[in-house]
């Protein structure tokens, strides 16, 4: 997968992701209640890093390495509770294994 094909930004609010096949969808970022990465074992042939955005309606995914991915992280790391060792620690993970970075609380 050509991860730089995808697409993320963050603009007015909303989280965008564009599909290398041109398909587009947002998230509120005020509707967002969870964000997750998954990890596999495909690395480095493969995408082995996925971020998951939900807003307990809809989820969005989009690969490690996304264009704009850059842009995006420092705004998930201002939500409260973001748990950047979570994060540090599936970046580092080479199994197929869900790394819970963010659960928003009432």
């Amino acid at each position: 997968m050509n991860e730089k094909a995808w697409n993320v930004d963050v603009r007015d609010g909303f989280l965008r992701v564009a599909t290398p096949a041109r398909k587009r969808a947002k998230i509120r970022l005020a509707d967002v209640i969870g964000i997750a990465i998954e990890t596999n074992d495909s690395g480095p042939w493969g995408s082995d890093v996925i971020w998951h955005i939900s807003d307990g309606k809809f989820t969005l995914h989009f690969p490690m390495g996304a264009t704009g991915e850059e842009t995006v992280l420092p705004v998930f790391q201002k939500l409260p509770g973001f748990d950047n060792q979570a994060m540090i620690d599936a970046m580092g993970c080479t199994r197929n294994e869900i790394f819970v970075v963010y659960k928003k609380t009432k």
